[in-house]
């Protein structure tokens, strides 16, 4: 077995670009993170060349040990429990460990079909010695799902570069796959079936393609405190997704629209859910709201902001992170999908009826990409779903009593 001494370019290659501008003022922060790969991935090649990534037969004996890599954002790293739940069904003496991001580790370690879970941190130091423990735990498989760091499957290739497990479209990296899955329709493929797929090449398989999260009960009461006593059923809006995606978030004048629709019909609690950067946005959206709005923006862990939704009865989302959270702790959620992405790939998958989707159509002749506006689905269209749901659940309709 072989070590090889590499050159320290981890510690420069896995910096966010705003990191690389405060630690060298001047410097393009994402053209040095270019030059940078490119020189890491030169080195990889050299030494796949001497030390290729012959495959082992994974299929012709049993797995005792999987190292499984899930080190993407909130809602793909929920996409991936499902390949998760399949490794344990298909292979219950297994021990699965699971690498993932330190801010998502909630969602592995909610996963009652995971065994381990290690954090991934960016920095050289913690890159070699992460190899080296990963190495001498003696792992029979390496299923590399999703990463958005590329030095993973470099990563992955030094702990035993006979047994990784993935699809090459996913990486640049994928002269390292030892074991590569072909998926030709990669983009055209829901997210579930992606990472399904790859395990299946090892012969796992699971009836059930729902995402896993687990609520535990001391989570459900520690949220039910803070929430207090008011019997209603709690509705919530999640207020936007991430900075890099804006183009999925739907204007906060539709979104206090929608909530004026709500409470003048219904008689139910409204929460605003979001992450710190959208305080402002969510300030904006209660202040055209009656007061008695709960605005918990910001305020939230991710773990509390499962246990919130497992407590509330109806999640409206654009495709963000806390949509797949939504379908995850079994909210009926309402999802708001732009055409760029559309809900074939990432909208709910193996639920049946219970999550309804809105999905933003382009203007005819109009491409379906990210210059689209999320404002042209109205107000108006997300209530006639959002008023089924609520007559679903048998909510106290306020204009019934009225008259």
């Amino acid at each position: 077995m072989f070590f090889p001494v590499l050159h320290p370019f981890p510690s420069v290659f896995s910096l966010q670009p705003s990191t690389l501008e405060k630690h060298r003022p001047g410097l393009n922060g994402k053209l040095l993170n270019r030059l940078v790969f490119h020189l890491f991935q030169s080195v990889f090649h050299r030494l796949s060349e001497k030390y290729p990534p012959t495959p082992s037969d994974l299929r012709g004996r049993p797995l005792k040990k999987i190292l499984v890599f899930s080190a993407a954002g909130i809602g793909d790293t929920l996409t991936d429990s499902v390949a998760i739940r399949a490794l344990k069904e298909s292979f219950p003496q297994a021990q699965i460990t699971v690498v993932t991001h330190r801010r998502r580790a909630a969602l592995v370690r909610h996963n009652p079909f995971t065994n381990r879970v290690i954090l991934y941190h960016k920095s050289i130091f913690r890159f070699f010695s992460l190899a080296l423990s990963l190495r001498r735990d003696g792992y029979d498989a390496i299923v590399m799902l999703r990463g958005n760091d590329p030095d993973l499957w470099p990563l992955a290739y030094l702990v035993n570069r006979h047994a990784v497990v993935s699809c090459p479209i996913m990486t640049r990296f994928g002269f390292l796959i030892s074991h590569p899955v072909s998926i030709p329709a990669w983009d055209q493929t829901h997210g579930v079936e992606q990472t399904l797929e790859i395990v299946r090449s090892l012969g796992a398989q699971t009836k059930d393609p729902r995402l896993v999260y687990t609520v535990q009960q001391e989570e459900r009461e520690s949220i039910r405190r803070q929430l207090g006593s008011d019997p209603r059923p709690l509705v919530v809006f999640q207020t936007g997704g991430g900075r890099r995606s804006a183009w999925r978030d739907w204007p906060a004048e539709h979104y206090a629209s929608l909530g004026r629709l709500l409470l003048e019909n219904y008689d139910v609690r409204l929460a605003l859910l979001g992450g710190r950067d959208l305080t402002a946005k969510a300030a904006s959206i209660q202040s055209a709201l009656p007061a008695e709005v709960l605005n918990l923006t910001g305020k939230l862990t991710l773990a509390e902001s499962a246990a919130l939704l497992a407590e509330s009865k109806i999640l409206v989302s654009t495709d963000t992170g806390i949509m797949h959270l939504g379908f995850a702790v079994g909210v009926d959620t309402l999802a708001l999908i732009h055409c760029n992405n559309p809900a074939s790939r990432v909208g709910p998958w193996g639920y049946g009826q219970q999550h309804p989707v809105v999905q933003l159509q382009p203007p005819p002749g109009a491409a379906a990409d990210t210059r689209v506006s999320m404002s042209l689905i109205t107000p108006s269209q997300v209530w006639q779903t959002l008023d089924s749901l609520c007559q679903r659940h048998g909510f106290c309709c306020l204009q019934k009593r009225k008259n």
